[in-house]
Formats: C-alpha cells, sequence, structure tokens
C-alpha cells in the first residue's frame, strides 16, 4: 500500500540521502524484525511491502559506520554511543497505559479498537500533551529555537531538535543529565528518560499507523490543542508546510556542551548545573 509521497520527502529532510540506520518493523502478535537501511528508497521498499499491516520504527541516530549495525550485540552499547552522529536531540514524553491493557485483554479485537480510541478521544493523553508543550515553549523562549511535534497515534509525544552535529567527551551522560534538569526544572511527569539508553533509540516512522489505535504518527503545530492533535493524528497525509519548518540553535549547542563539560570537570557525580541554567 502507498503512503502520501510528502512523507518521503520529509524522510529526507529528517534523515538524508544516504544513511546507516536500523528500521523494525512488526507487530505486538507477530513479533518484530531489525533490517539495516542505507537510504529513503530502503525505507518505502518495506513500507510498500507491509504498511499498513505492520508497525514501522527508525533508528533515532544515523551511525558513521560501514558496520553492518544489525550484527551489534544489544549489549554493545558503547558502539551505538561511538558513531551515533549526534545532531538531534530527542524528548519523549509516554502516557502509562497499563490500565487501558488491562481493560481491554479479554476483549476483541473491534472491542478493543474502540476502547482506546474513546480513552484517547475523552483525553487520557492530556497530560503528555501539556508537558511536551511545556517543554516546546522553554525551547522557543530561550533557545529561539521550534522543535518538531509528533504524536505517535497511541501514548507517547515526541518532541525533536536537530543541532550542528555535537562533539561531547561524554554523550550518553550529558543526554542523561539534560533529560534530567528539563524535568526537574521544568516539573514535567511524564518525560521518560531513566531506562533509555540515547544513543539506541528507535522511534515510530513518521506517517505510519499505531495498531492499538488505528492512528497515524503525526506531526502537529504547537498551537493545536489537545483535540485538534489527536483529530489530526487520523490524518494519513502531511501537510507540506511541515517540510520547511526543521530548525537549529547554535545556543542549544552550547548548552548541551556546557553541561558536557561540567561533568567532565567534575570528579564525582554531583554535578552543579545550576550556574548554566540560569545562564541561559
Amino acid at each position: 500500500m502507498q503512503i502520501d509521497e510528502n512523507w518521503y520527502k520529509l524522510y529526507e529532510k529528517l534523515y538524508g540521502k544516504s544513511f546507516n540506520r536500523l528500521i523494525t518493523i512488526g507487530s505486538i502478535d507477530t513479533g518484530y524484525i531489525n533490517f539495516n537501511i542505507r537510504n529513503t528508497d530502503d525505507i518505502r521498499k518495506y513500507i510498500e511491502k507491509d504498511f499498513p499491516k505492520k508497525e514501522f520504527y527508525i533508528s533515532l541516530y544515523d551511525y558513521n559506520t560501514e558496520e553492518n549495525i544489525l550484527r551489534w550485540d544489544n549489549t554493545e552499547l558503547d558502539k551505538y554511543e561511538k558513531y551515533a552522529v549526534k545532531n538531534c536531540i530527542f524528548f519523549r514524553f509516554r502516557q502509562n497505559t497499563d490500565i487501558i491493557q488491562e481493560e481491554v485483554i479479554s476483549m476483541t479485537e473491534i472491542q478493543k479498537f474502540m476502547f482506546i480510541r474513546r480513552s484517547i478521544n475523552l483525553g487520557c493523553n492530556k497530560d503528555i500533551v501539556e508537558d511536551c508543550n511545556k517543554v516546546y515553549n522553554f525551547f522557543k523562549t530561550h533557545f529561539d529555537v521550534k522543535g518538531t511535534l509528533m504524536f505517535n497515534g497511541y501514548n507517547e509525544c515526541l518532541l525533536f531538535y536537530y543541532t550542528d552535529e555535537i562533539n561531547l567527551k561524554n554523550p550518553s551522560l550529558t543526554c542523561y543529565n539534560l533529560y534530567k534538569l528539563i524535568k526537574e526544572k521544568l516539573e514535567v511527569k511524564t518525560l521518560v528518560y531513566e531506562n533509555i539508553e540515547p544513543y539506541a533509540q528507535i522511534v515510530p516512522l513518521p506517517g505510519t499507523q499505531n495498531n492499538n489505535s488505528r492512528l497515524y504518527t503525526q506531526l502537529y503545530y504547537p498551537d493545536f490543542n489537545y483535540q485538534e492533535i489527536m483529530l489530526n493524528s487520523q490524518e494519513k497525509f502531511l501537510n507540506s508546510d511541515h517540510l520547511d519548518q526543521i530548525e537549529t540553535s547554535t545556543k542549544l549547542n552550547q548548552f548541551i556542551g556546557n553541561i558536557d563539560l561540567e561533568i567532565s570537570n567534575t570528579e564525582s557525580d554531583r554535578y552543579n548545573f545550576d550556574e548554566i541554567w540560569e545562564e541561559i
């Protein structure tokens, strides 16, 4: 099945013409399989074969190596950190769905679908929308940069910031402490980071469908209210205006670099980021 051609234009804008990434395809029922992809034509090949029957996820980072990353063991996280092209900061806001999963466990497929969609329509995701907007507005105010916003069609709001490639001495620690700082200072409860390896993450492929809700991973604008975001996720077509909205910020690069420098200059893990925070 075909998807809107604008999505492929977005992939090229987000990922470039050539890269070394993973794509993960499957479902909870059938399991998931990883494939190595090198360009957007590779993405197209898998989408035309398995969309919309299966879900699609792509590695957050491109890996600057000729190695086939499929051969990396999941325990070799140092490889993901070493070779990741560090030009993206990503925030994942996730709603706990344990209650929903318990409710639908004995339902038929149609009952399950209707219950999940009803829960979404009634506002089960309001917390992640509010937290995501709070972080978006903070970065817009203090770093003069607009992030790229997505809703995954089920339980996550995703916020991407693209940067120039940053040379970090402590990449994973810097990411961890950036997330921790943002969560504490802005009091966002749904930001997920503690059990995530930042450079080995996969994210939903924009334009593809979530099997639980049959909603699409769709970009949205920061002025959308909750109902508009949920309604927008029913739309499988991409607003072409989004193709020109990716921004970068030297201020953000410097902020991340300062966190990395504080970590490098501190012998223990008792970092002091207060001065860095006050300067923004």
